[in-house]
């Protein structure tokens, strides 16, 4: 596990830790997302260290999740390749200068300790496309089926929305006087 407290992380304020790990984290990121069928080892390379007050981490994450297709549960390997900057603090109302780093979310410590590993899986299953499909199902643009209901496009749902009228509702208008505006 790659737990530092904070103590053993001020001995880097001048020069940051490097970090280059392979962590077998198939187990974990299993019991997070029942979903993921296998995950190769996780390749993290980077550096943690201070600035300004604040505990930051620099990380390349590598790693190859496989994961069903959200059209038809086939399994599709997903590349994962993610660059993460995090800052840290276990005191947000000390040198939280908005100046410094407007853009990044600081994120509080839990008793005085820097759980990396929790970090690591948290961006890889971040990662995850909300739409996985197999390189078939890309190529082709297939959507799922059954006997008796076929999923359509959003594209294709308006164009036959658009074909199909209502024919209950032009019935209607039929006994109707038109409409003088």
């Amino acid at each position: 596990m790659l737990v530092y407290t904070t103590a053993q992380l001020e001995k880097y304020r001048k020069h940051p830790l490097t970090i280059q790990q392979t962590l077998n984290l198939e187990k974990d990121l299993q019991q997070r997302d029942a979903q993921i069928i296998a995950v190769k080892p996780v390749t993290v390379n980077g550096t943690l260290g201070w600035e300004k007050g604040l505990i930051y981490s620099q990380l390349s994450i590598k790693t190859q999740l496989t994961y069903p297709s959200t059209r038809s549960f086939e399994p599709v390997v997903l590349p994962i390749n993610i660059d993460v900057q995090e800052f840290y603090s276990s005191d947000l109302n000390t040198n939280n200068d908005t100046d410094s780093q407007p853009e990044e979310l600081i994120i509080p410590l839990e008793n005085e300790q820097l759980d990396l590993q929790s970090a690591i899986e948290d961006n890889i299953l971040l990662s995850i496309p909300s739409q996985v499909l197999t390189t078939e199902e890309q190529a082709k643009g297939t959507m799922p089926s059954g006997k008796e209901w076929t999923v359509i496009s959003e594209d294709q749902y308006q164009k036959n929305r658009k074909q199909a009228g209502n024919s209950q509702w032009d019935k209607l208008k039929e006994l109707l006087p038109p409409d003088d505006e």
